[in-house]
This record gives structure tokens, C-alpha cells and sequence, in this order.
């Protein structure tokens, strides 16, 4: 099936199980709902059709996929008159009865789970690269929250405005890993400055490994600020977002409230220390 025809009976199927969802509408509502349905199904009609008739390289481009992917607006597929992230107790925002899950489970808090083969994550992994006309380089750069640093902000600058702004949404520092100075003690040469950054909210940390232990892989917080091939200055790290979550079927891929109050702070901190490296304001 082709891309633009997926995506024309997501949005049919979405509007039809949003309209069987929602409370008996008046008949003017109604008739709005269905002219906003039909006005999104042309819309992600259009940029499906936009996309699948240029060349793939171009299409992978990232300004290219960016109004794609803006077009595909979860809320607007599914045709909701307020915001899905409205009230973090309202998830999943809409239940999609065809579509398969899991029942909800019970688990014992920090209670590692299953193994998967070598195997099976190769088979998995691989398939899932198969499908995908993206290349690495551009999966890791989606998986980075990044800013570019003002050029009148230097390096150490934006070291100093980090932590200052650390300390004030009470981050605590916990390590810090100047990459190039292993780098050029190793060869001798000088290098790209590339420096990371750790911090922590030790009880938040707590709270998650206690919903998932395999989460420490990403613990703690890492901020890295790095020179580029032109000598440009980014402030990077992970980007994870807990409203992705907001329409997944899983009930058990639903976070207490406060938990994903606490992850949605944390991300928020992340973003405010990031801003003062690249601003260097303190």
C-alpha cells in the first residue's frame, strides 16, 4: 500500500472511531466536525501525494520531512476540537478498538523484565531498517534535542551559563567528561571541542527506574556542547518526550501522574539549561 493511501484511511478510521467516541453532537456540530474531518483528509491527501512524487532524497530531506510530519498532526487525524496534551490524566487520549495491544499487567516496582535474543534484536532491528528510508545519521539527529550557541557566546561561556542554570532548577551536577582532551592526549593532535555534561534529580531517577530498571542506561542526564566541522557551537541531548506517549494503545505504556508530571519537568529543565548554553545568558 502506498504511503498517501495509508495515511487517507488512518485519517478515515481515526475521524469515524473519534466521532464514536465522543458524546451525541448537535446537528450543527456535526456538520462542523465533518467539514474540519474532510478538510484534514484533503490536507494530509495533498502533502502524502507531495511527498511520494518527489525522489526519495529529496523527500528525506529534513525541511522536507519536517512539513510532512507536521501535516500528520495526531490531533488533526483524529479530528479533536482540544489538545490531546490538555490534561495529563486524560491518556490514552482516544481509545482505537482495532487496534491490538496488550492487556494492562500488574508488575512489582524496579522488577527488571524479560531478555531478548542477540538474535531477536537483530531480526527486529534489521527489519525495522529495512523498511525505513532513513539512514542512521538522520535517525541519531531525530533523536537529538539540539541548539545552535550564539556566536558572541564562547565555549566556556556556555559551560558557565549551564551550570548557573542548573543549580537553579535544582539539577545537581554529578560529572563531567571533556571528550577531546582524551582525544588529543591519544594522538597527539589538536581536536573539535567536544565536552558532556552530567546531571541529576537523584529522586526523580528513583522514581523511574523504579517504573522501568532498564532505564538506567540513560541515566544519568547528559548535556553535551560540542564544535562542529565549520566551528559552529550545539548544545545537544537526548530528546524524550512524554506526550509521544499520549495516544498509545498500551495501557501499560501509561505513566502514573505523577511520574510523568516529574519526567515532563525534568525535560523542561533539560531545555531551560540548554537555552542558557546557547544564549549564555545566566
Amino acid at each position: 500500500m502506498k504511503l498517501r493511501h495509508y495515511i487517507c484511511f488512518l485519517v478515515l478510521v481515526f475521524n469515524a472511531v473519534g466521532s464514536a467516541n465522543s458524546a451525541p453532537a448537535t446537528n450543527a456540530y456535526a456538520q462542523s466536525n465533518m467539514q474540519q474531518s474532510w478538510m484534514s483528509f484533503q490536507w494530509m491527501n495533498m502533502m502524502a501525494q507531495h511527498f511520494m512524487s518527489m525522489p526519495m532524497d529529496e523527500a528525506t530531506r529534513f525541511g522536507i520531512l519536517d512539513a510532512m510530519l507536521r501535516a500528520m498532526n495526531t490531533n488533526m487525524m483524529l479530528g479533536m476540537q482540544e489538545g490531546a496534551n490538555a490534561s495529563v490524566e486524560n491518556v490514552p487520549a482516544l481509545k482505537i478498538p482495532m487496534f491490538p495491544s496488550q492487556s494492562e499487567r500488574s508488575f512489582e516496582p524496579n522488577t527488571v523484565s524479560g531478555v531478548l535474543s542477540d538474535e531477536a534484536k537483530r531480526n527486529l532491528y534489521q527489519t525495522m531498517m529495512m523498511m525505513s528510508p532513513l539512514s542512521m545519521r538522520d535517525m541519531v539527529s531525530i533523536m537529538a534535542d539540539k541548539m545552535e550557541v550564539a556566536e558572541d557566546v564562547s565555549f566556556d561561556d556556555a559551560i558557565e551559563s549551564m551550570k548557573l542554570r542548573a543549580n537553579e532548577v535544582n539539577f545537581k551536577f554529578v560529572g563531567h567528561s571533556p571528550l577531546y582532551k582524551d582525544v588529543e592526549a591519544i594522538t597527539g593532535e589538536p581536536t573539535p571541542r567536544v565536552e558532556i555534561f552530567h546531571f541529576c534529580d537523584a529522586m526523580v531517577a528513583r522514581s523511574i527506574l523504579d517504573y522501568a530498571p532498564e532505564f538506567v542506561v540513560y541515566l544519568p542526564c547528559r548535556i553535551a556542547l560540542l564544535e562542529d566541522a565549520k566551528g559552529k557551537l550545539w548544545v545537544m541531548t537526548l530528546d524524550w518526550n512524554v506526550n509521544w506517549l499520549n495516544f498509545s494503545q498500551n495501557p501499560n505504556s501509561v505513566l502514573d501522574i505523577k511520574l510523568r508530571e516529574e519526567a515532563e519537568r525534568i525535560r523542561t529543565a533539560l531545555h531551560y539549561i540548554m537555552e542558557g548554553a546557547a544564549t549564555g545568558d545566566f
